[in-house]
């Protein structure tokens, strides 16, 4: 008899035999046990994860004959048949050589007959997503509404790519990756049946090397058997099959070099980094793969300090991080003296640092970059204790005198009034308001400081502020005069004026209440006009023509520059 390799010697023959999907078994079981068989099912997941085994399941359970039934006996013989893949009503049609509208047209010629002698006939489409989208057209009238007597079971890796007139006909069975503990369990059995001496660790570094994939573990182990066989009746090959064989045999990098090169960034040593990174190479390790080792590592490291900090349960520590128990207590260890902030960063610069590994034409350099990158973080701190710092060194300065809650802000300015609010009209009314009559001194510097302030959280606003004169400052109250026309508007404006209002209170830490007072708008220019006139120096009376002197008549001023075309 010809050699089977391990995948389809131990394909799984019942339902209890698969191994990951138990909430996709459990629904196919109870609906058969009811009676409830739909004409249509889509299996969909990533390779080697049991879609086209439990086709082949199922279409054993329909047409078992003490079926329909949830156990198919195995031994009758359709069973037989639909194991060996011989069966005349089972047909098993690959859907990238079989894609296109001549072939789909065939399919729905034949659904109109009878199965030659099962009960069901059952059309097990793998790889559908490979069918053209005019064969899927012609498909949905018969997949829609097959005879009784007529089941599909469809299979993909890809099942975005089906049309969702498909897919709405179909019932859909998602099947997840593998656990790396179900693989483990799963190889063990092999292993001991094939007689390869083979460690737990050794084992759990194959099972995370297929990625889910149950096909993938089982090829991986088959690799092994090979190389077991290879060293015929030596006393090497009498030995059991360790980490570091397998490590050698798969061309991986080491677990353990993992662990120094995250001991070496925790330390901050870079000279290590890099020579472990040499040593790597030396061995003939991929370095790309060593890359996203490292971040798998270093997710790893920050997951562990999470349920350190939380306590979790072995239930949650399975859904975080399948690994095992030895493992998880490794990563804790290294990972305590850490905070979560630091260990995010590591993670963030690392994943960052993998994609410039993957690109670039010198993956060994841009690892080693990556990686003194991160020896040379500045050390995080979080939030808390930094607060906490600032707050002692706050007491300290002040000799414990300043409470926690105390503003860093000025003192209340005190009450400065200008001239013009005190100043009555001859009728006892108080007078408008003199344009140029403003505060000075303290309150004026407390001025500049709040448009300062207000000039970080929002420009425009503080724009307009530079405009307006502090009339008036006192605890709890603030006076702004504002020219009349846009300026004035702007500011009256309830959201304008809601924010000014807000930033008060803030920078003088007290309820403020703002008014704004009307001024003249010619009053500004008049003195913007009077400051430049001031500064700017006079052209003499007796240097004039007396053509300026009658203009200076005239218009009334006075000349400051006179500039002649050339």
């Amino acid at each position: 008899m010809s050699y089977q390799v391990i995948a389809r010697k131990w394909r799984p023959q019942c339902f209890d035999e698969i191994v990951g999907q138990g909430h996709i078994t459990r629904v196919l079981r109870n609906a058969i046990r009811g009676g409830r068989i739909a004409h249509a099912y889509l299996f969909t997941g990533v390779r080697g994860v049991g879609k086209t085994t439990a086709a082949r399941i199922l279409a054993k359970a329909l047409n078992c004959e003490k079926g329909p039934t949830a156990e198919p006996c195995g031994e009758c013989v359709q069973c037989v048949e639909i194991k060996q893949g011989n069966s005349i009503d089972v047909y098993e049609i690959d859907g990238a050589s079989n894609r296109g509208i001549d072939e789909v047209r065939q399919i729905i010629e034949n659904v109109r007959y009878q199965p030659a002698k099962s009960r069901f006939k059952i059309y097990i489409i793998d790889e559908v997503h490979q069918v053209t989208r005019d064969a899927f057209n012609a498909l949905l009238k018969t997949l829609e509404e097959p005879p009784p007597f007529v089941k599909f079971i469809l299979a993909t890796t890809e099942p975005q790519r089906l049309p969702d007139t498909i897919l709405s006909r179909c019932q859909r069975f998602d099947f997840r990756r593998i656990a790396v503990r179900e693989i483990v369990e799963r190889l063990k059995k092999i292993a001991e049946a094939e007689s390869l001496q083979i460690t737990d660790g050794a084992l759990l570094l194959l099972a995370r090397e297929a990625e889910g994939s149950m096909r993938d573990a089982q090829s991986l182990l088959e690799q092994l058997l090979a190389y077991a066989g290879s060293e015929g009746e030596s006393e090497v090959g009498k030995a059991a099959i360790d980490e570091r064989r397998l490590e050698e045999l798969l061309g991986i990098a080491e677990r353990r070099a993992l662990y120094e090169i995250s001991h070496a960034v925790i330390q901050r040593d870079a000279k290590r980094c890099v020579e472990l990174v040499a040593e790597v190479m030396n061995q003939g390790r991929d370095v790309t793969r060593l890359s996203r080792d490292l971040v798998e590592h270093f997710r790893n490291l920050l997951m562990v300090r999470l349920i350190q900090d939380r306590a979790a349960g072995s239930e949650e520590r399975g859904h975080l991080l399948d690994l095992s128990d030895q493992e998880i207590e490794e990563l804790g260890q290294q990972g305590s003296a850490l905070s979560v902030d630091a260990l995010l960063d590591y993670f963030k610069f690392m994943a960052q640092g993998d994609e410039d590994t993957a690109r670039s034409a010198y993956p060994r350099f841009a690892l080693e970059a990556t990686l003194i990158r991160l020896a040379t973080l500045p050390e995080t701190m979080p939030v808390e204790e930094a607060l906490e710092r600032l707050e002692a060194l706050e007491r300290k300065l002040g000799g414990g005198a300043a409470p926690r809650s105390a503003p860093a802000a000025e003192k209340p300015p005190p009450v400065v009034k200008a001239a013009s609010e005190t100043r009555l009209s001859g009728h006892g009314q108080a007078a408008t308001p003199a344009p140029a009559a403003t505060v000075a001194g303290e309150s004026s510097q407390t001025w500049k400081r709040f448009v300062a302030f207000v000039t970080k959280e929002r420009r425009m606003l503080a724009v307009h502020l530079e405009q307006a004169q502090l009339l008036s400052l006192a605890p709890g109250q603030m006076r702004l005069g504002v020219e009349e026309g846009h300026q004035l508007k702007y500011l009256q404006d309830g959201e304008q004026l809601s924010a000014l209002k807000e930033f008060a209170c803030r920078f003088f830490s007290v309820e403020t209440a703002v008014s704004l007072t009307a001024v003249p708008a010619r009053s500004r220019q008049s003195e913007v006009e009077n400051l430049n006139v001031s500064k700017a120096p006079k052209v003499e009376e007796g240097n004039m023509t007396d053509l300026e002197r009658e203009a200076m008549r005239i218009f009334g001023g006075s000349m400051i520059q006179v500039k002649k075309e050339q």
